[in-house]
C-alpha cells in the first residue's frame, strides 16, 4: 500500500469495489458493514481469549485472582495480566459495536 493513502481514500476504495461488485448499494452501507464486521471479529476474538484461560485453569477471572492473592508464579502472573487484558480490551469492543450499532439506527 503507498504511504500516501490516507485511511479514508483505502476505505473508500474499497467500499467502493464493493458497490460496483453490486454487494452493496452506496459505499455508506459497506463501510458500515465492514466496520461493523470488524469489530464483532475483535469480539469473537477476546472471547476466545477469555475462554481459553477459563478452561486452562477450570474457573473464571475472578475465583483466579481471588486463589492467586500473594502466591502466583510468574507464569500465573504473566496469565493474569493477560487475562485481564482480554477483559478490558472484550469490553472496549463490546461498547465500540453498541455505539456502532445505535448509530447505524439513527
Amino acid at each position: 500500500m503507498a504511504l500516501h493513502q490516507t485511511p479514508h481514500s483505502v476505505l473508500n476504495k474499497v467500499a467502493n469495489s464493493l458497490v460496483a461488485a453490486k454487494r452493496f448499494s452506496t459505499v455508506e452501507d459497506a463501510i458500515w458493514d465492514m466496520a461493523i464486521v470488524t469489530v464483532r471479529s475483535k469480539v469473537s476474538y477476546y472471547r476466545r481469549r477469555i475462554r481459553k484461560m477459563e478452561n486452562k485453569y477450570g474457573m473464571d477471572f475472578d475465583k483466579f485472582s481471588a486463589r492467586l492473592k500473594g502466591k502466583a508464579t510468574p507464569q500465573q502472573e504473566d496469565d493474569w495480566l493477560e487475562w485481564k487484558s482480554a477483559h478490558s480490551m472484550l469490553t472496549d469492543w463490546q461498547k465500540t459495536y453498541q455505539d456502532l450499532r445505535h448509530e447505524q439506527n439513527r
